[in-house]
């Protein structure tokens, strides 16, 4: 093979099996492979002196990097240089996900919540039925060749508007028999609001529910108190309204835990505890920077890198005996992983998935609602693609350069938008403040499904793989 090859971007994380083997991840494809010694030094060898004439190399070796040239780890060095991926067309992405912004109001007054009380900026209000139909039909009918899409019940608190969600239900439903398409719902909740007839409803459905929970009494009641000057906590009411759900419905719901920057340190204590409740799984989230009090500090980091690092060895621990620890974000991780899922952009905002509030008009994703500069849209007029592209470019931008060379680019592709903006336009931080987190849970997450792989036969691949198929459709 006289032909001139190059190594393409990688990176090799050291094993702890003893034996000198290491994983290697590659950055272009999001490929990981475990490699054992011999292997290892053949690539430390070779990999600095391109271009390399496979020819020319002594057998041993030629092999080595034969086996890595299947696996695009040695490339055509005519290909190396890497040319920018084009633009994802947004008009191209049928709609597949709409987030409905039902009720722009809110009976709590949660200490980091990045929508103002549940207004989003504005006053509050409620969406009318007739408009909630008519976005779930939109959502049907814009929805090209999908089989299914998803519509997600949102505010503010949406079951403080329940005869909006019966009609966009019943129109999404009625539109999705119609054009041959499965039409699913979910419900992101405060868990304050199940009322006989909510939980009917939920029932009735099938409906996906995610309640907000912060953790222990004494967290969560100082995060999520009742909106009001004399407002208490609301931990005994979730907690109580939760056990009537799972018992009206026979399914447990997901926890969405929000925690502030002073309280990452409590990470395995609020897992162990929420988890200890029933749900069915636990994701746990950082709070936005929704004001400059809520920035971490290097110390608030290294507590969260280490409360998910604990997490990622007790799943390892669990999957040793044949069982799932339900740490939503580790499975979303290694389930992406276990796909080769390669990202061109950060998430699906604009691309397939846009937000509506409550009277009509489109955004970027429910966490931009009521930002006019990211408004894309609106029911009557539809979805304005070109903005939603201007937007993306604009987001991207500052990230390009450092993004192109970044190890973990096919798996982060730049972070959250709202979370970049947030830093940067707002509060006027550098660029990149989430990179060093998101490459070290990126390493993590390698880690433990390099320790899955060992065993083809896992039964936790099986269930990564489910899952990963699930979250495609």
């Amino acid at each position: 093979m006289s032909e001139a090859w190059a190594f393409a971007d990688h990176r090799i994380f050291e094993s702890d099996d003893g034996e000198g083997g290491a994983l290697v991840f590659g950055a272009d494809h999001a490929s990981l492979f475990a490699i054992d010694r011999a292997t290892r030094e053949a690539i430390e060898r070779w990999r600095d002196r391109a271009p390399i004439v496979l020819d020319d190399v002594p057998q041993d070796d030629r092999d080595v990097l034969d086996a890595l040239a299947g696996a695009q780890l040695l490339v055509p060095a005519a290909r190396l240089g890497r040319r920018p991926r084009a633009p994802i067309d947004p008009a191209a992405v049928p709609l597949g996900t709409l987030v409905l912004e039902a009720a722009q109001t809110c009976n709590l007054r949660c200490t980091y919540c990045y929508a103002g009380g549940g207004s989003y900026g504005g006053e509050a209000r409620v969406m009318r039925p007739d408009l909630a139909a008519r976005a779930a039909r939109h959502l049907v009918l814009s929805s090209g060749a999908r089989e299914t899409v998803t519509m997600v019940l949102f505010g503010g608190e949406p079951l403080m508007n329940l005869p909006a969600l019966r009609a966009a239900v019943a129109a999404g439903e009625a539109a999705a028999m119609e054009h041959g398409k499965t039409f699913v719902v979910s419900i992101t909740t405060n868990g304050t609001r199940f009322s006989p007839e909510a939980l009917d409803f939920i029932a009735e459905h099938r409906i996906g529910v995610s309640v907000s929970i912060d953790g222990p009494p004494d967290l969560h009641d100082a995060n999520r108190r009742y909106a009001g000057r004399n407002g208490g906590g609301t931990y005994a009411d979730v907690v109580e309204g939760v056990a009537r759900l799972t018992e009206r419905t026979g399914r447990p719901p997901a926890a969405r835990v929000t925690l502030e920057p002073r309280q990452w340190s409590r990470i395995p204590e609020v897992f162990e505890h929420v988890r200890s409740l029933g749900f069915l799984e636990v994701a746990i989230a950082p709070s936005s920077p929704v004001t400059a009090a809520l920035l971490p500090t290097p110390e608030d980091e290294a507590a969260l890198l280490a409360g998910f690092t604990s997490l990622a060895h007790r799943f390892v621990e669990e999957a040793a005996g044949a069982r799932v620890l339900p740490f939503s974000n580790l499975l979303d991780l290694l389930a992406k992983l276990h796909q080769g899922d390669v990202k061109a952009e950060p998430c699906g905002a604009g691309l397939g998935y846009v937000a509506m509030d409550a009277v009509g008009d489109f955004f970027l994703c429910h966490r931009f609602a009521g930002d006019a500069k990211f408004r894309v849209g609106s029911l009557d007029a539809g979805i304005d693609h070109a903005k939603i592209r201007a937007c993306l470019d604009e987001q991207a931008a500052p990230r390009a350069s450092g993004c192109s060379t970044c190890w973990a680019r096919s798996l982060c592709a730049g972070g959250c938008h709202y979370e970049n903006h947030q830093r940067e336009s707002v509060l006027g931080l550098a660029q990149g403040g989430s990179c060093d987190f998101i490459r070290s849970w990126i390493e993590l997450g390698i880690r433990v499904y390099g320790r899955l792989r060992e065993d083809a036969g896992h039964p936790v691949l099986a269930f990564l793989g489910a899952r990963a198929s699930a979250e495609s459709r």
